[in-house]
Parts: C-alpha cells; sequence; structure tokens
C-alpha cells in the first residue's frame, strides 16, 4: 500500500509522512499537482526523497503542458540521482478548467503526450545534438546529461490516452468507479497483447478517494468528497461504469444551486460506494485487496484519509502490513 499527497498539502503534514513512511512500511508516496497551490512538486518530491530511505516516490502526476518539457526532464534527472530506482514520474494532461485558467489550449492531449515521452526519454539518454517542439515550447535545446530509465506512468482516464500509455508508458494511475477501472485494465491488456508487449511489465496503480470512518458523524466527510468527484467526472466514466447520470446531475445542480453543506443530505450509499473507499480500517483494507483480482498491483490511500488524517493514515498502513 502506498499514501498519497498533493501539493496543497501543509507542510507539516507532509513532514509527518516523511518522516513515518518507512516505519509504516509503505510501498510508497504519490504527490499530485494541484494547480495554483502553494507547494511546489519537484521540490516537495525531492523532500520526500530526501527524507525517506525505502519507499518509491512517484509524481501523481504532472502536465507536459503546463510545465517545460525540459524543466520535468531537467528535474526528473536530479529526483533519480537523489534517489536511484525510488522515483517515478507521472504524467498527465492536467484539468481542462487548470488549462482554460492558464490560457492553455486544449488541442491533441494523445500526440502531446505521446511527443513528451519521446522527448524526456531522448533527453535522458542524451542521444541528439538538438530538439525542438513548437507544441511543448522548445526550440534547438541540446541535451547534455545522461540518467539511468526513469519509469514514467500516466494519470489519464480517456481511452485514446490509455491506449497510448498502454504503448509508451511504464504503468498507469488509475481513478474512478471499479466498473471504469475494471475496463480500463482490459483495454490496456488488449492493446498491449495486440503490440506483442507483456502485461506483466506494466504496473497498475488504483487511486481514489479513501476515508477511514470511525463514527457516524465522519460519514459527512464522506459526502462531501463524493459530492465533489461527482462534480468533476466526466460523463463517459460515468457510462463506463454504469451509474444513472440523472442521480450525478442531481447532485451537481443540488451543488451549485445550494452548496455543498445541502447536497449531502441527499447523496445515496449506492454512489457513495460507487465514487469512494470508505470504512474501518479492516474494511479499506478488504476493498483495496479485492481490485488485485482485476490487475491492481498497487492501491493509494488517501486523501482526504479521515478526520484525523495522521491516525488515519497510520491506522490503514498497519492493518495492511499486519494482513499482507
Amino acid at each position: 500500500m502506498s499514501i498519497g499527497l498533493t501539493t496543497s498539502i501543509s507542510a507539516n503534514r507532509m513532514k509527518w509522512i516523511y518522516e513515518n513512511a518507512d516505519n509504516l512500511c509503505l510501498n510508497g508516496l504519490w504527490i499530485g499537482e494541484d494547480i495554483g497551490r502553494p507547494q511546489e512538486i519537484f521540490t516537495s518530491t525531492a523532500l520526500l526523497l530526501l527524507n525517506t530511505k525505502n519507499v518509491n516516490i512517484g509524481i501523481g502526476v504532472t502536465s507536459p503542458l503546463i510545465r517545460n518539457i525540459t524543466t520535468i526532464a531537467r528535474a526528473s534527472s536530479t529526483l533519480s540521482e537523489i534517489a536511484p530506482n525510488r522515483f517515478r514520474m507521472g504524467l498527465g494532461i492536467g484539468g481542462i478548467q487548470d488549462l482554460t485558467s492558464l490560457g492553455i489550449p486544449f488541442k491533441r492531449p494523445v500526440n502531446s503526450m505521446e511527443r513528451a515521452v519521446e522527448i524526456l526519454r531522448t533527453i535522458w539518454v542524451n542521444n541528439v545534438n538538438s530538439i525542438s517542439n513548437e507544441e511543448l515550447g522548445i526550440h534547438n535545446y541540446t541535451a547534455k546529461y545522461s540518467s539511468k530509465r526513469i519509469p514514467i506512468f500516466f494519470g489519464v482516464r480517456g481511452p485514446k490516452l490509455m491506449t497510448l500509455a498502454a504503448s509508451i508508458a511504464d504503468g498507469i494511475i488509475l481513478s474512478g468507479p471499479r466498473q471504469f477501472v475494471e475496463k480500463s485494465i482490459k483495454l490496456i491488456k488488449e492493446k498491449r497483447n495486440s503490440l506483442n508487449l507483456s502485461s506483466e511489465k506494466f504496473h497498475f496503480v488504483l487511486w481514489v478517494p479513501t476515508i477511514l470512518i470511525r463514527k457516524n458523524e465522519d460519514l459527512e466527510i464522506v459526502k462531501k468528497t463524493v459530492a465533489i468527484v461527482a462534480l468533476d467526472t466526466p460523463d463517459h466514466i460515468l457510462e463506463m461504469s454504469g451509474i444513472n447520470k440523472s442521480e450525478i446531475f442531481l447532485i451537481r445542480s443540488e451543488m451549485k444551486a445550494h452548496g455543498i453543506e445541502k447536497v449531502v443530505e441527499k447523496i445515496p450509499d449506492r454512489i457513495i460506494d460507487l465514487l469512494c473507499i470508505s470504512g474501518d480500517a479492516d474494511e479499506i483494507c478488504d476493498k483495496f485487496e479485492s481490485y488485485s483480482s482485476l490487475g491492481i498491483q498497487e492501491v493509494v490511500f488517501g486523501p482526504p484519509y479521515g478526520k484525523d488524517a495522521r491516525k488515519s493514515m497510520a491506522q490503514v498502513a498497519q492493518t495492511w502490513s499486519k494482513n499482507s
């Protein structure tokens, strides 16, 4: 089991996580980039690498449309040197709202991701005199260093991008309802089989919102989380998951009209079970373990973790370790 965090996290909570990660026997830490938040993704990742000894550390994810690809290449190479064989690089397109707010056109995402991976791997092996790509904003860039192979993970949810991930990535971070995850894994495995690529060498990671419930009042955190997830889940994922879109549309309209406090009262248990993982520590671990039958090899706990984030992370990690 790994623990997930984002650049919205406080410095104190991040410090607690890296001080306890090794003792909790975690497989890894994944840190996602929340655009416009105070923490800087590469600096935060460096802190995690420098203050842990055994756990894998991954960026999950940053976008080559928001960050210059040569910056990603140089920063990743540095992080890999800090902790050889522990760093994992995650790439995604980024949220449409974030891209729009930054004035970045959302064009040809599949082509952009394919070219980004090609450029990164070319730079990392110092295999070219210069690189240019108008779409990614680089002109006659010369690579002057080399790195060991850095694993590249995709954090994507569209079928075309998942097919691309199957072709060129080392793994994928999946998020969404169970049925969507199952269909995504099947899609990726079928694509890899068609290319004569081993699915055993492709790493499937599950990262969905998870909340430890200790008391009945903790259910409010669960329902607020589900309301936010319902607002952000693309319609094609709802369709792939067999979710009645009218129920989700009702949650969205109620939240826009009356705010999150009012909508939590109207969220049915069935939707909660579809859009997040919650329960006591044993229930969460059992639900995580059930995904192994689908092909998931790594599960990520949180955020939002629970009412007391630190106690929740420790309790679930200890339960997972005890049951493994």
